[in-house]
């Protein structure tokens, strides 16, 4: 896999920073040589065959390299798995977003599958039941009684109930594992995707004896590839669909406190932990980094709609990319391998966004007072059926052909209530008659004030929600990170350039390529200003130039000067100026690290590690300090910058 210098050298510190020297060395030598086998990497690192041996066992188990067994030969060769090392950089955020999402027990759990890189799921839950054993005291109460759920709540357990730390467990495990963030492990989970692909089509030839000849057996060669390649993927996810499945049946009201990241009592087992234990007790799981970007990729998205609508409408944006995410593999699944829903485009009923809102959110809150005579019904209800194309910086959201203007498309949508009681369905608050024990409204009246934050969503100027249906809602992500991208660009290149530099770089990026005459007009400066920003843009990167001489003697007063902004150029170079910065980050904290060894020797021993404090001289305590500020700030660093990798790469 061909990266770049920064790259490489960020994913060889990643490893070293957490599993050491050893495979650091051999991940280097991957990245740089290729592909290669046990001697081959003795040869390359001078090191023995069983240091080799020990430091790819650590390698395979964290799913930092592919594997591939030559059939004629029986010969296994090692590739560096480039990604995988780079999201070992994510951990921190995967685990707050567990947390957040799912509680304390899942966040304990999907550590531990961390630690262990794969592990088979009766393997995880003895260590969590040690865990849970060695944390708790006699008298104490238990560690995850008051983290049941994202927000806090308090555990159901009373006082004389006691939680079954094993069924926690397994009820856990079968939540993570049924909405995708946990993935069963096999013999073709190690194969690079081209040497799946490979693979693959070498079974589907054999149907060919004759090769593949003409249109037609093309044709057919491609249906058959498709349809193999969706085979081996149902087969790989059957565990997480039987999954879905036990936790589709369960009981409304346990289903949506699962889904607003509540967690079993633990102390009787749901379908799915009782399915898991008895079935799948041996099989082999590993934490799905996919499924985890999508999670992140939302959190992005709702803080955008907090910015810059509000927090109620916020939440509804969470409730509504939680809905889509169950359909959603990954922010860049492979169409070959897609579904037909996620082929056709992911939608959701306004009754399954309903069923992902957290209950105690105010829906009522958040929006503006108008009267009826001020509101367009018929615009407010637009149905686009088709996603807004994108050029340059700004969304062309114009209706198209078969698109449609309705009244309304929700049956539980009531017009004959929006002015009852003084109330307006467009943004005052409901009227204490609706409000039963100090509590929210009703669901019809809940999914109404609902209904309107989604028709906010649609209407903004990002285009962060589209109607497109009756009843139905989607996200068009590619336009929305489109937007992220071009946000973050402004950024960067207004801090190092100035407003004059932004100002030009947005006119190149809506119009295409512009002749330098033309540029000074668009752009109301004068012809020198152009000049000198456009060369000093130029050799940052962020600009290019394309000569066309108007004649074969090429000279400079006879030929056209086009301008243009190469998007996908500048991600390239911006990326990789990203990795550069993320590893002198990394380096400067192990500098930092050299510094204070002496001091940090003694905070690693037993008796002084959690109380350094009081077992430390005041001058040793305070350069401890000191270094602790130092490597929160360089590591907050790299994690800002992972959020511009994830937005110009990942997402």
């Amino acid at each position: 896999m061909l990266v770049t210098k920064n790259a490489a050298e960020l994913c060889v510190l990643l490893v070293n920073e957490l599993y050491g020297q050893l495979p650091s060395r051999l991940m280097a030598t991957l990245i740089s040589k290729g592909r290669l086998t046990v001697p081959h990497l003795a040869h390359h690192t001078s090191l023995n065959h069983r240091q080799v041996r020990h430091g790819i066992v650590v390698l395979v188990q964290q799913s930092l390299v592919f594997t591939f067994t030559d059939q004629d030969s029986a010969v296994t060769y090692y590739e560096a798995n480039v990604d995988g090392a780079y999201n070992l950089i994510r951990t921190g955020k995967i685990l707050d977003m567990i947390d957040t999402k799912f509680g304390r027990p899942a966040k304990l759990l999907v550590h531990d599958v961390l630690l262990l890189g794969h592990a088979e799921i009766a393997e995880v839950v003895r260590r969590y039941k040690g865990e849970r054993t060695s944390q708790k005291k006699p008298g104490d109460v238990d560690p995850c009684r008051n983290h049941v759920n994202g927000d806090g709540a308090l555990s159901p357990f009373t006082d004389s109930e006691e939680p079954d730390p094993a069924g926690e467990a397994y009820n856990v495990l079968a939540q993570l594992i049924g909405l995708g963030f946990l993935e069963s492990v096999s013999t073709m989970t190690y194969q690079s995707p081209q040497d799946f692909k490979s693979t693959v089509e070498q079974d589907v030839l054999k149907d060919f004896p004759n090769g593949v000849r003409g249109s037609k057996q093309a044709s057919e060669y491609d249906t058959r590839l498709r349809e193999r390649m969706r085979e081996i993927r149902a087969e790989r996810t059957s565990l997480k669909r039987e999954l879905e499945m036990k936790i589709e049946f369960e009981p409304s009201a346990k289903r949506r406190k699962l889904l607003n990241g509540g967690a079993s009592n633990g102390l009787t087992l749901t379908s799915g932990g009782y399915w898991l234990r008895d079935q799948e007790g041996h099989t082999v799981i590993r934490l799905n980094y996919e499924k985890c970007l999508v999670e992140l990729r939302n959190q992005k998205l709702a803080e955008q709609v907090e910015d810059l609508i509000g927090d109620t409408t916020a939440h509804v944006y969470r409730a509504v990319l939680s809905a889509l995410s169950r359909k959603i593999s990954g922010c860049q699944a492979d169409p070959s391998t897609m579904t037909d829903d996620e082929l056709m485009g992911v939608r959701v009923k306004t009754g399954e966004v309903y069923e992902h809102l957290n209950p105690s959110v105010d829906v009522s809150a958040g929006i503006g007072t108008a009267s009826e005579d001020e509101i367009d019904i018929r615009r407010a209800e637009k149905i686009r059926r088709y996603p807004p194309e994108t050029k340059g910086s700004s969304l062309r959201a114009t209706l198209e052909e078969g698109d449609e203007l309705m009244a309304s498309d929700d049956e539980d949508y009531d017009h004959s209530a929006e002015t009852g009681n003084g109330s307006a369905v467009n943004g005052s608050r409901e009227s204490k008659a609706d409000v039963v024990n100090g509590d929210v409204s009703p669901r019809s009246y809940r999914l109404r004030w609902m209904r309107q934050h989604l028709l906010i969503l649609a209407e903004s100027k990002q285009g962060f929600v589209r109607h497109c249906g009756s009843d139905e809602w989607t996200v068009d992500f590619s336009p929305l990170l489109q937007h992220l991208r071009y946000l973050e660009l402004d950024t960067m290149i207004e801090e190092t350039f100035g407003r004059q530099g932004l100002r030009l770089t947005r006119i190149l990026r809506e119009k295409g390529k512009i002749d330098d005459k033309t540029l000074p007009t668009m752009a109301l400066m004068r012809k020198p200003d152009v000049h000198v920003k456009m060369a000093e843009m130029e050799m940052a990167g962020f600009l290019d130039v394309q000569e066309v001489p108007r004649d074969n003697n090429r000279a400079a007063n006879r030929t056209i000067f086009f301008w243009f902004f190469d998007e996908e150029r500048t991600l390239k170079r911006t990326l990789d100026n990203t990795y550069k910065s993320m590893v002198r980050c990394l380096q400067r904290l192990e500098v930092e690290r050299r510094k204070k060894r002496n001091v940090l020797s003694v905070t690693e021993r037993k008796d002084v590690k959690g109380m350094e404090e009081e077992k430390l001289r005041g001058d040793v305590y305070n350069e401890y300090i000191q270094f602790l500020e130092l490597e929160k700030k360089l590591l907050g660093q790299v994690s800002r910058l992972d959020d511009l990798v994830a937005i110009f790469r990942d997402f």
